[in-house]
């Protein structure tokens, strides 16, 4: 079985962070609003997955809110809705570089996995026609309890093993939390910075050519 290899999307195939967007932070902005929460920076964090996956019950005592699924499930509403709102006006693209996967999927099997919501990739997967790419797309679930899943756990990334049927290979991510949730799986980490320097993996045209520093072929 050839060495798979996997991918994060946000910062990898698509770029959802681009200057001057702001459905990120406006998503999150609007559930504080919807609980009567001041939308400071401390509270918007306050919404990020790390935190609520570890600190639900004491967020939900700072903001006044009895029920922390209720408070996951109105921001993970908003969040799905302000990213696909994002999408349709054109907000998250492409990278160009991803048409090289087209090269890579001849000797490996391609996933992709995401700690967006699964209707986010499964959307996003649509709307660049990616079905042929990748052989498995996973997001993480919808419920609180299954933030637990998400990166830098590996329970994703061994998902997609599981799936693909292999035992070794690559995952390409632009965050720690990536290279620890492949580390984790027993996948060799390719952290890739777009903007980083000259000692980084900027590209995904680079990718054939680590692995194949690393094999010798």
């Amino acid at each position: 079985m050839s060495e798979l290899i996997g991918f994060d999307m946000d910062g990898v195939i698509v770029d959802s962070d681009r200057p001057g967007d702001t459905w990120f932070r406006d998503s999150f902005v609007r559930t504080l609003t919807d609980f009567g929460v001041e939308p400071s920076e401390e509270n918007v964090r306050a919404l990020y997955i790390s935190s609520m996956r570890d600190n639900a019950a004491a967020v939900c005592k700072r903001f006044g809110v009895d029920d922390p699924h209720l408070l996951w499930k109105r921001r993970d509403e908003n969040y799905i809705a302000y990213k696909l709102a994002a999408l349709k006006r054109g907000e998250i693209e492409l990278f160009p570089d991803v048409d090289v996967l087209s090269e890579l999927k001849e000797g490996h099997p391609l996933g992709l996995v995401s700690n967006s919501p699964q209707a986010v990739v499964d959307r996003i997967i649509e709307r660049f026609s990616l079905q042929t790419l990748f052989d498995v797309w996973l997001g993480r679930g919808d419920k609180l309890p299954e933030l637990r899943f998400a990166k830098p756990s590996p329970a994703m990334l061994t998902d997609m093993m599981e799936r693909l049927h292999a035992t070794r290979g690559y995952y390409v991510g632009d965050r720690p939390e990536d290279v620890a949730a492949a580390r984790a799986a027993g996948l060799v980490p390719i952290r890739i910075s777009r903007n980083g320097s000259d000692d980084d993996i900027r590209s995904l045209r680079e990718i054939a050519g680590f692995i194949a520093t690393r094999t010798g072929t």
